[in-house]
């Protein structure tokens, strides 16, 4: 997988490349970076606040103290995470890779990708899809 480089200015570009993750994600990240997975994956961000078990009314609050928890923090990496290797997954064609997020899969039982990571067990079967695909394994 081509992960950004460690230089990238991007905050998010650095969890995905583990420089400093473990450290961010337990001080939590800055509610900014919702919008920055959101964009990358092609969905608003009460969807994607949605997939990562975040109710709009906790959002609400969230925006307020301009950072999430923790455990939101971990769960928006894991939903990146995913969004990177659909990127990759697709060579860089983010309309393509957005799009493939978001289509119901039949081997994900008819969810999309996206809607399928809500979990962690969930996320490691997306996690294995790109995996067999990347490797020509369709079933």
């Amino acid at each position: 997988m081509r992960y950004p480089t460690p230089e990238s200015r991007s905050a998010l570009d650095r969890l995905l490349v583990r420089e400093g993750a473990v450290a961010m994600v337990r001080s939590g990240l800055p509610l900014a970076m919702l919008d920055e997975v959101a964009a990358a994956a092609g969905i608003g961000r009460l969807t994607l606040a949605r997939v990562i078990d975040l109710p709009s009314t906790t959002l609400a609050r969230r925006r307020k103290a301009g950072q999430l928890t923790p455990e939101e923090s971990d769960r928006l990496v894991r939903v990146a995470r995913l969004v990177a290797m659909a990127h990759d997954l697709m060579r860089g064609d983010g309309d393509a890779a957005r799009r493939w997020l978001g289509d119901p899969h039949e081997l994900l039982e008819g969810e999309s990708p996206l809607e399928r990571a809500s979990t962690e067990v969930g996320s490691r079967e997306v996690e294995d899809l790109i995996g067999r695909l990347r490797h020509g394994i369709f079933s």
